[in-house]
């Protein structure tokens, strides 16, 4: 099975390298589908009315941190971990990673890999960060979701050489918030392929959660070989 799931693993690199044309165009779309969800109005807003606030104002915002990469590098991972952290449900995010192993879970494995997890998805896009360029951004529609609090809403993300790459955010409502929960990137569905990793790695450490958590590495960056 594990190598079953190394084999698509590399497939999946192989196909985002082709059609991404050797950019790290994944984690900038990525980057982009945070730039979203949480409204600075004080009423509650739809899923499609936040990422039209949102996207201008935080897109401005990391392109004037984006200069502290060379100088602070720290400080950068900071910056954009404390513009990123607040729109992001990352417990929801990672438990459907874990997904049938959540339930095995301890509260405190639960929470440790939350913060394993976030870590990983802050610095990932914290680098992708220096590929963003102020990239053409178009929000196309929303589709409410069969439950209360839950949507989808549809983006076009225009690369520099002008291909358009088709974004969807599932979203959902957390105390009049709208939180990214997860994201499909032309046709890729991030959060199934970290759920492939997570079960890849329970097998690999022999169903031992701390140990699957000990060694998680968070890698959604399209190869920039082959």
């Amino acid at each position: 099975m594990v190598m079953i799931l190394n084999e698509l693993n590399n497939r999946f690199k192989a196909v985002l390298a082709n059609a991404f044309r050797r950019r790290h165009i994944l984690s900038v779309s990525l980057l982009v589908s945070l730039l979203i969800c949480q409204p600075s109005m004080a009423e509650v807003v739809s899923a499609i009315d936040a990422v039209k606030h949102n996207t201008q104002r935080l897109t401005t915002k990391l392109l004037e941190i984006k200069p502290m990469y060379e100088a602070d590098k720290e400080g950068f991972y900071n910056e954009v971990d404390a513009t990123l952290s607040p729109l992001i449900d990352f417990d929801g995010f990672s438990r459907g990673v874990m997904a049938k192993y959540y339930r095995l879970a301890s509260e405190n494995q639960r929470q440790s890999f939350s913060r394993k997890f976030k870590d990983g998805l802050i610095r990932t896009y914290a680098e992708a960060m220096v590929e963003f360029d102020n990239q053409k951004i178009e929000v196309l529609s929303e589709t409410p979701g069969k439950k209360p609090g839950r949507s989808t809403v549809k983006l076009a993300f225009y690369g520099n050489n002008g291909t358009i790459y088709p974004i969807e955010y599932s979203m959902v409502q957390v105390e009049d918030q709208w939180l990214l929960r997860n994201v499909v990137i032309n046709g890729i569905n991030v959060g199934l392929q970290f759920k492939s990793q997570f079960v890849a790695y329970m097998e690999k450490y022999h169903d031992n959660i701390d140990e699957v958590i000990a060694n998680w590495d968070t890698k959604i960056v399209a190869e920039s070989q082959g």
